[in-house]
């Protein structure tokens, strides 16, 4: 149970994170979109926890837990949020598009761009015979894009070392994922590709940590690559503000909230003879730390408005030459 008790520390702690950065949003401390991550923990910490420090992580518009779970600091993660200097990409990226080379950390807010990124990863990683992975989480609306087909394609053609993993949370902002895929399973698509069709119940957060060993394992031995698709449910709507009554029913989710990870791995612990009041010290302790961790965020300094275009400035220096007679320098 030491195991279990451990992820579910990892996933208490992303759930309060993620609860205290709805908060902060809600107060327009959190600047930019802000796509709330309750009951996906399982997917974070299952999949983004079994990755090395030299693995890369390809992340979405919804990466905080992702970054966190990979190993980023969450003092780095949350004054990224906030846009203070002392953020990942400091205080520029926001909350969608930061980025955090030092990690093997990076994230966008377009959809399903990751993927052709992944497969860009993976390739160096296989040129410079290292047995680093790459990891890349997309929603089940990418795998509608043209990027998750050209990418998967690419990936199984050249037998790169990248762990595709299709969060699948049931919706893509407010479409039920029924509604916009042909297929019952995400995962049959592999098939196009000559890949095992691998479907995972991301809410046991035990069995997807077992999936994401496989996986990785079978990658740094040059068996690549792997799509996955991990099932899980987005318990709150698509983002801050979202009306998402109007498109699916209340019972739908409270319903949900009976089988999220969090909660099934409290009841496997409980069951197996593990005190609750451990766990509630766990819990206690979670809230403590990230009430520290807000008192010092808080204080931290925004960027500069120099700080802002310092990179462009050094692109443009940097630049070569443009000639033509409708040459434009931007």
């Amino acid at each position: 149970m030491d195991d279990l008790k451990k992820l579910y520390g990892e996933m208490l702690l992303l759930r309060h994170f993620d609860q205290q950065c709805m908060d902060l949003k809600k107060k327009d401390i959190i600047y930019s979109g802000y796509h709330p991550y309750e009951g996906q923990e399982g997917v974070a910490v299952g999949f983004c926890g079994a990755l090395r420090g030299d693995d890369v992580l390809l992340s979405t518009h919804r990466p905080h837990c992702h970054a966190v779970a990979k190993g980023c600091t969450l003092e780095a993660v949350l004054t990224e949020m906030m846009g203070r200097v002392t953020g990942c990409s400091g205080g520029l990226g926001g909350a969608m598009q930061f980025l955090a080379p030092e990690d093997n950390f990076y994230c966008g807010s377009v959809v399903g761009s990751n993927v052709g990124l992944a497969t860009g990863f993976a390739m160096a990683m296989k040129q410079n015979k290292t047995d680093s992975v790459c990891m890349c989480l997309f929603g089940d609306g990418a795998s509608n894009h043209g990027t998750f087909h050209e990418g998967l394609n690419l990936a199984a053609i050249w037998n790169l070392p990248v762990v595709f993993v299709c969060e699948n949370n049931q919706f893509a902002e407010a479409m039920p994922v029924e509604e916009f895929v042909s297929c019952e399973r995400i995962s049959a698509r592999a098939k196009g590709y000559g890949l095992e069709e691998i479907t995972v119940d991301a809410n046991d957060v035990e069995e997807a940590r077992r999936v994401a060993e496989e996986a990785i394992e079978k990658c740094r031995r040059g068996e690549g690559p792997v799509l996955i698709e991990a099932v899980t449910y987005r318990i709150k709507g698509h983002y801050v503000g979202d009306p998402e009554a109007t498109y699916r029913d209340p019972k739908d989710v409270e319903a949900a909230r009976e089988k999220e990870p969090l909660k099934r791995a409290k009841e496997k612990l409980l069951e197996a003879g593990v005190d609750e009041a451990e766990l509630d010290a766990m819990q206690e302790a979670v809230v403590a730390k990230l009430a520290r961790l807000e008192t010092w965020a808080l204080e931290q300094e925004f960027p500069t408005l120099e700080a802002a275009v310092d990179h462009v400035g050094i692109a443009l220096e940097n630049a070569p030459e443009v000639r033509g007679p409708q040459s434009l320098v931007l």
